[in-house]
């Protein structure tokens, strides 16, 4: 018991600790922009307006796919299940 405790102490801290490494993304580089653009009026330009596309679906923005997060999950619940079995043996 005062193993599961420990383990659980420390994947606690590594979790903590590599939260508190993360830092959050930068929009600028090292040096902000000096300038503003200045809008002199509050119509858009039609030349300029952004294309529109027919399709509903949102762009891709590089997240985790839900193959790999559920083959995540799986490795975890056979991972748990393992465990559990070594555990029920040893006790034995």
């Amino acid at each position: 018991m005062n193993k599961l405790i420990a383990g659980l102490l420390v994947a606690l801290a590594v979790a903590l600790g590599s939260l508190g490494l993360a830092t959050p993304a930068q929009a600028y580089p090292d040096t902000p922009p000096t300038t503003v653009p200045h809008v002199n009026s509050t119509t858009p330009d039609t030349q300029a307006a952004a294309a529109t596309t027919t399709s509903s679906e949102l762009p891709g923005t590089g997240g985790p796919n839900s193959v790999l997060l559920g083959g995540g999950v799986a490795l975890v619940l056979v991972g748990g299940a393992v465990v559990v079995v070594a555990r029920r043996r040893q006790t034995n």
